[in-house]
């Protein structure tokens, strides 16, 4: 097995994926971080981070992995696929400007990375020059929680409830990092809160950026998003190009007997191109597990051979310069090279377990 040390900071755990693994990890160390303040599903306060990783269940063998990465999305294209435009969302006509997502109508500003999973929440980043404004929206049954870790944002041993405000027609409640970073807690509504982020910035040029926020649907969202996103209708084809340069190089689908889980909720093309990957990879290493335990030699060389290739998977290859997912792929790649079953890659990879593609 492939040795990975993970040095974990305030910050590395901050920029955690926002799923399930992020608390999970959380709740294993949160006593080291900070003693008296244990809660399930709160993410410890850090400096925002433009880009941000795709969602994985992690654990500490991959956890540096994971708090190091810097996902810069992109479109599995060739040259001269497009850059992020400048944000200009538009609604549609008859938009009643409702939802629990939001998103930012600042000319000049522009969307760096997109999460969105059904059953966690999700959040979209914008950046402008060193500017950053980071929306987040989760589930309001985690809402009291977060509310405690971050009253105690700007002085850890008195908490305080923040400085009220108004946001997006309800109230909230805002705290201050440093005169340049501040976060506003906005009220559970519709079955989710909302946290805004802004670093770089002032408190005024913050307080501007409120109010150029604007409540949106899922699919308002996915139309205000430069076109190197992928929306729902455009998912599918996307994750068949991604499938069919994996296996160009592989030359193999799956192992016989398995369905590859192709369902996303992502329209960010790097996280996408990780859940596609990944799952793939899962499939492989499952297949090399299960022919290890059987003695068959045949079928271990064989998952070995299609994981050896993975330094020439086109999706991968195209994600490394912007991400470190591609390498925790290739370090579990090398472990079946050695004749290993890599520790703990099915939540390395976030796996599934035998569920059908859609």
């Amino acid at each position: 097995m492939t040795a990975m040390i993970p040095k974990l900071t305030d910050d590395a755990i901050s920029r955690l994926p926002l799923e399930a693994g992020r608390a999970e990890l959380l709740e294993e160390i949160m006593s080291t971080v900070a003693p008296d303040r244990h809660h399930d599903d709160l993410a410890e306060p850090g400096p925002v981070r433009g880009h941000r990783r795709t969602r994985w269940l992690v654990p500490l063998a991959v956890a540096a992995a994971v708090a190091g990465v810097a996902s810069a999305p992109l479109w599995w294209g060739g040259p001269g696929q497009d850059r992020a435009p400048e944000v200009s969302y538009q609604s549609a006509p008859d938009s009643p400007g409702t939802g629990y997502r939001a998103v930012l109508t600042a000319p000049g500003w522009t969307v760096a990375a997109v999460e969105e999973d059904s059953k966690y929440g999700g959040e979209v980043d914008y950046e402008k020059g060193d500017q950053q404004l980071q929306i987040t929206w989760y589930p309001d049954k985690t809402y009291q929680d977060y509310l405690l870790d971050r009253s105690y944002i700007e002085d850890p041993d008195h908490p305080t409830d923040g400085v009220p405000v108004q946001v997006l027609g309800l109230a909230g409640h805002r705290w201050a990092y440093t005169a340049d970073d501040h976060t506003v807690m906005r009220e559970p509504d519709q079955g989710h809160w909302m946290e805004i982020r802004g670093t770089g910035m002032d408190l005024d040029a913050y307080t501007a950026l409120l109010g150029r926020l604007r409540l949106v649907s899922l699919p308002e969202l996915e139309s205000s998003l430069p076109g190197r996103f992928v929306s729902k209708a455009e998912r599918p084809e996307a994750v068949q190009k991604i499938l069919d340069g994996i296996e160009g190089a592989t030359d193999a689908t799956v192992p016989a007997g398995t369905t590859l889980d192709t369902r996303s909720e992502e329209s960010d093309p790097y996280q996408l191109g990780a859940d596609i990957a990944g799952q793939y990879a899962c499939a492989w290493i499952a297949e090399y597990a299960d022919a290890q335990a059987a003695g068959d030699q045949g079928r271990a060389d064989e998952a070995a051979r299609v994981m050896g290739t993975s330094r020439q998977w086109p999706v991968l290859r195209q994600m490394n310069p912007d991400g470190d997912y591609p390498e925790v792929v290739w370090d579990y790649a090398d472990d079946l090279a050695d004749g290993q079953v890599p520790d703990g890659y099915e939540d390395g990879l976030g796996c599934t377990s035998g569920t059908p593609s859609g």
